[in-house]
Parts: structure tokens; sequence; C-alpha cells
């Protein structure tokens, strides 16, 4: 597996093929109904950043594609979906965040990671457990038709990095 930025064909690739309930989860984030205008609308509000992006691909096969933004100052929000093949690079793409991804952005000095996923998409939120973020709470209401979210995070503890709360 390899990880690198995505190209915009690899993004809409990713984005025209992704997991159904990933799909559900992104209508739900971006006010879209279908496929082809979801994919459309991802593509739109990531390819700005693709840079700052990352893809996990095999050979000649982009199978998922994230993004990491920055809301708040030392604030990383992430976002990713994925192909029905994501199991093919999983444990990789797992390593990488853990190893890679996660440490350059806490040496860059972001104390907190989040992300929000929607209630029912209990792969996704096994998944985030596993890579350290905890869940925060449920946001009622939180998607463009009234569906419910819930809130993940790692946060940094503050005597560790040498703060006073």
């Amino acid at each position: 597996m390899l990880v690198e930025p995505p190209t915009r064909d690899e993004l809409v690739s990713v984005a025209l093929a992704m997991r159904h309930r990933d799909l559900l989860e992104m209508q739900a984030l971006l006010g879209t109904e279908g496929r082809f205008p979801t994919a459309e609308a991802l593509v739109a509000r990531w390819e700005p950043i693709l840079p700052h992006m990352f893809c996990a691909k095999l050979p000649g096969e982009p199978i998922a594609v994230g993004a990491v933004v920055l809301p708040r100052r030392n604030v990383a929000s992430i976002g990713m979906v994925a192909t029905g093949r994501f199991n093919r690079v999983a444990i990789d793409l797992t390593r990488f965040l853990l190893r890679r991804l996660f440490p350059a952005l806490r040496a860059e000095g972001v104390h907190r990671i989040e992300c929000m996923s929607m209630a029912g998409h209990e792969e996704v939120h096994r998944w985030l457990r596993i890579l350290g973020l905890r869940e925060e709470g449920r946001l009622r209401g939180y998607g463009s038709n009234g569906e419910d979210f819930h809130s993940f995070g790692w946060v940094q503890d503050a005597r560790k990095a040498g703060r006073r709360g």
C-alpha cells in the first residue's frame, strides 16, 4: 500500500465508489442526494486541499481518501471516505495514521484531533477507537436532514504537555 496526496482523478474515483455508509454520511454533511451529486460536492469541497490530503492505494487503485483540516489553531479535524475494498488497506493505513500522520500533527502543536461520524456507522466508530479517538457525545440533528452524529476526539493530556488547566 502507498499513501500520498491524491490526484483529482483519484479523489473522483473514490468519491464515486465510496461505501454505502460513507455515501449516507457525506449526503448528511453536504446536503446532497444521490451518488453523483454527493461525489461532485465532495470533490468540490476537497479539491482545493488536495496537497494536504492522503490517499491509500494499491497499484493503480485508489481505495481511501482523507482530509485533515485545521478549523482552529492546534485542532485537527479529519474526514475520510473509502471504497468497498477498504479492508485491503485498513491495517497499513491504520499504521500510517498512528505512526506518521498523528505524530506529525502533534509535533506541529496539535493538541486535539477530532472526527464527526454519523450515528449507526459502527464500522467507522470501531476504527476511530482503534486510532485512539474516544467518543465524546452525540450531536443531535447535526446532519443537513436532522441526522444524529457522534463526536470522537483525541486530546493531549495538558499535564503531559506542561500546560496549566
